[in-house]
């Protein structure tokens, strides 16, 4: 199953920087590109329990808020792109986009 994390942030609280890296640091996620702000994959209940443990201490005392949605089966789940990605000596292109016919 996947799971989708979405952060709410406020002004008062810790930057959204600082929480993208206490939640790298202490889980392992990293934020991805697309309509939510973290996806994490399980297969059973424990697991599950065991990463939402995790996130929720690890967001603790930033002010930060976080939603959390389940879907079973994804039809249109596709693999996350994490942000940033990862700098390399080609071309600058949109992962979204295919080769092109130079390449």
């Amino acid at each position: 199953m996947h799971s989708y994390v979405d952060f709410y942030f406020s002004p008062d609280g810790a930057s959204p920087i600082d929480v993208a890296e206490r939640v790298r640091d202490r889980i392992g996620l990293v934020p991805i590109v697309g309509a939510h702000d973290l996806v994490f994959e399980w297969s059973t209940v424990e697991e599950f329990r065991r990463v939402l443990r995790q996130l929720h201490d690890a967001v603790q005392g930033t002010g930060t808020k976080y939603r959390i949605e389940t879907v079973a089966e994804d039809p249109q789940f596709v693999e996350p792109i994490p942000w940033p990605p990862a700098i390399h000596a080609g071309p600058s292109r949109h992962p979204a986009f295919g080769r092109g016919p130079t390449d």
